[in-house]
């Protein structure tokens, strides 16, 4: 009877235990943050040595095809979090001006290692666009280590983000350039052809190369780490940067500078039965942020949840060659801080689209905190004095409503195809093909952040289902856009008389895409200066003011002192900077004139910009908190 009894209580003591380490794999993520693929020279020539992520390799696989489908922060990092494509769920705008409630049934993958006995732990940078829920991570600050775990025999989870090689740190003075000298020789640096080639710019990027040997460093000292806890072969560790990044053209963009991340991935001796890739070799096919959580899912054995977007490229019933078929990535941009432009890409292959739905606004359009960089104000200065080359100017020109590239004969990005004769076909299908999944998710950008924000965000994806039929059809209008104006007219001339304001709305932007081509519809848009909609009113008057019709300012500062909801008022202070800037035009405009009141940090960068002490007297950061 004892003896039974003593069985009895040790099974029972070891099935109520955590997953043992034996049963399970552990995970490290070393995340660099805003830096793309070009600056390691495992992935890129112009990079700088790493050889402490390349011993990664060694041991490992590793991915020249991944990508962030997001280039900035944290829509990039709810991307990985929840595996879900941010413009479905709602969490495509950085910052957030309200959380996304998350789909039903669905909770942030780190949790669901934490619902499934892993120590999860974070250090520490968490930045989603949703509500974290509860129990997420075991552990989230700056402490958080596997190390703190109750019992070592506990598998664990660990993330760690490191801002070595963040935006922040090229935020130099002139004293700092003038005085600190670089370990890597700007001499010797190679600048991507549409930067200047400047001693700045020279600078700026082989101080970046320093900051990426710091990250190599901190990958050694993980590694070892782990080799001192005897834990290096149980442990799959990832290295990868948040999304691209940093010097100008990077971040926030959406070209493969802000896209395309270094992946590398070790694979443990105990686990490597989980991968069908060969050690030390390279993964062709593409991998997205999206596929991340379900990879890691997958491996530790725990099922894939079905609202998540991306599927897994390791572990049980992977096949490395069904892995290296996949050749397409979908990234999108919408709001970052104050600046707006919705953007979509699609990449397949060697070959990406670009469909940009504001196309009139410039890439180089202010944005505080990209231009707190010396190189960014460099930049825009050689612009402005007229000494930039076709390639170098392109940043501060608009652009076309859709571009086409050929990554293989021009890797960054300066040749749009997209009215070559020879590519027609191709641009057709690469259109067709996006259009087919921004109607399928569908994206919920076709609505103005405006709307989403007072009617979606606590079920984004339910609003969105609703509405399904009403953003099929927006994205039909907004593509008028990619017709001649001949083929275009009738059905844009209809949508201005639509009930519907979506339909007015991209009618109107249509126009704007279409600039003086559509200088026919001038008088039949003009009544829509005065729409209900007060989007509809700054699209409208985005239209009508670069054509010479109206003076815009009107119309924005009346949408801007007389609403209430200021994501009204930065929708439309995005058009009042255009207008303030674009060298072709001639609507500057005196702070003064606006009485909005708001202590909204991305209005204030706005204002501060219109007032002229945007540099000198920032708004201080704080945490958006979540608006009901």
């Amino acid at each position: 009877m004892r003896l039974i009894l003593s069985l009895t209580l040790a099974l029972t003591a070891v099935f109520s235990l955590p997953s043992q380490a034996a049963d399970r794999p552990n995970f490290v993520w070393i995340v660099s943050e805003d830096n793309s693929k070009h600056y390691l020279d495992l992935f890129d020539e112009a990079g700088v040595e790493t050889p402490n992520i390349a011993a990664l390799a060694e041991h490992g696989v590793l991915y020249p095809r991944a990508f962030s489908n997001s280039p900035v922060c944290s829509v990039a990092r709810t991307t990985l979090a929840t595996g879900c494509y941010a413009p479905r769920i709602g969490t495509q705008f950085h910052r957030r001006s309200k959380s996304a409630g998350l789909p039903e049934g669905l909770s942030l993958f780190y949790g669901i290692l934490t619902k499934a006995g892993y120590f999860t732990t974070n250090n520490s940078k968490q930045d989603y666009n949703t509500n974290l829920p509860e129990n997420t991570w075991n552990e989230s600050s700056k402490g958080a280590h596997w190390r703190n775990r109750p019992e070592t025999s506990q598998p664990f989870f660990h993330m760690q983000s490191h801002t070595e090689t963040h935006e922040s740190s090229l935020h130099f003075s002139q004293e700092s350039y003038e005085n600190e000298a670089t370990t890597n020789d700007p001499a010797t640096v190679t600048l991507p052809p549409y930067f200047p080639d400047t001693p700045l710019f020279r600078y700026t990027y082989a101080r970046y190369l320093d900051n990426i040997q710091k990250i190599d460093a901190i990958v050694g000292d993980t590694l070892a780490q782990l080799e001192e806890d005897g834990l290096l072969e149980d442990t799959f560790v990832f290295y990868f940067g948040d999304h691209g990044g940093v010097l100008p053209r990077g971040k926030g963009y959406v070209y493969e500078s802000g896209l395309h991340v270094p992946l590398v991935i070790r694979v443990p001796e105990k686990w490597k039965h989980l991968v069908s890739e060969e050690i030390g070799t390279e993964q062709p096919g593409f991998v997205s942020f999206i596929d991340f959580g379900p990879t890691v899912l997958n491996l530790a054995g725990i099922e894939v949840p079905q609202q998540m977007d991306g599927s897994p490229f390791l572990g049980e019933n992977v096949n490395a060659a069904d892995v290296a078929l996949q050749n397409s990535a979908f990234g999108y941009a919408d709001r970052f801080d104050e600046k707006y432009e919705t953007i979509r890409t699609l990449r397949v292959g060697d070959w990406k689209y670009i469909r940009s739905f504001q196309p009139w606004y410039p890439d180089g359009l202010q944005n505080n905190y990209r231009y707190k960089m010396l190189a960014y104000r460099e930049w825009r200065e050689l612009f402005e004095a007229g000494k930039l080359g076709s390639d170098q100017r392109q940043f501060f020109d608009s652009k076309p409503a859709e571009m086409l590239f050929d990554l293989s004969a021009d890797p960054h990005e300066v040749n749009d195809l997209s009215s070559d004769p020879a590519q027609s076909s191709r641009l057709r299908e690469m259109r067709n093909a996006l259009t087919k999944k921004l109607k399928a998710l569908p994206d919920l950008s076709l609505f103005p952040e405006s709307q989403l924000y007072t009617e979606a965000m606590e079920n984004p994806v339910a609003f969105g289902q609703k509405n399904k039929d009403r953003i099929g059809k927006a994205i039909d209008t907004a593509n008028l856009a990619l017709l001649s104006f001949g083929e275009a007219r009738d059905a844009l001339t209809e949508a201005f008389t639509s009930d519907d304001p979506l339909q007015r709305l991209w009618a109107s932007s249509s126009c704007a895409a279409f600039g003086s081509e559509a200088e026919e519809l001038a008088e039949a848009a003009m009544p829509l200066l005065n729409d209900s909609d007060p989007i509809v009113r700054v699209r409208t008057a985005e239209f009508l003011g670069q054509i010479g019709k109206t003076d815009p300012r009107e119309t924005l500062i009346d949408v801007i002192n007389k609403t209430d909801e200021y994501v009204v008022a930065l929708i439309a202070l995005n058009a009042v900077i255009y207008f303030h800037d674009h060298q072709d035009l001639s609507y500057p405009l005196k702070v003064d004139a606006l009485t909005i009141e708001s202590d909204d940090r991305e209005i204030q960068n706005r204002l501060g910009y219109l007032r002229g002490d945007w540099l000198t007297s920032p708004p201080k950061w704080k945490k958006k908190k979540s608006k009901k």
